[in-house]
């Protein structure tokens, strides 16, 4: 359950709104609105499985 109680941009549309928090394995976050939500969920969920992948490959390789 997504809660869009932050007021800012959107980081997807850079459109004013309230926006929801996405977080990253690597620290970062960003935030979309309601409109960009199932696209930035899908997103990050792609950044964070390609990030897991690299580091068990490069974690192998030493």
């Amino acid at each position: 359950m997504h809660t869009f109680t932050i007021e800012g941009f959107c980081d997807w549309c850079q459109t004013p709104s309230f926006v929801t928090k996405h977080e990253y394995i690597d620290g970062k976050c960003h935030h979309s609105c309601e409109k960009c939500l199932s696209f930035a969920v899908m997103d990050v969920r792609q950044f964070n499985l390609a990030e897991i992948e690299f580091r068990a490959k490069s974690l192998a390789q030493s």
